[in-house]
């Protein structure tokens, strides 16, 4: 399983579990995640001018 931590150009972070999919593009980076507390499979898309980082690891559960 994947975690997928971003960082925000204005100081917040988002953390993200069960990651799948994630693509650096040229305009940012997409990646689809399930929700913690819906269990809803989802997409998301962030660009380059919101997002400053991002750290991706594997982690165990």
């Amino acid at each position: 399983m994947k975690q997928l931590i971003v960082f925000t150009n204005n100081g917040q972070t988002y953390m993200f579990d069960n990651v799948s999919n994630f693509k650096p593009t040229t305009k940012g980076f997409s990646f689809e995640y399930t929700g913690n507390a819906t269990g809803v499979k989802r997409t998301a898309v962030f660009n380059s001018t919101s997002a400053c980082g991002y750290a991706l690891a594997d982690v165990e559960k």
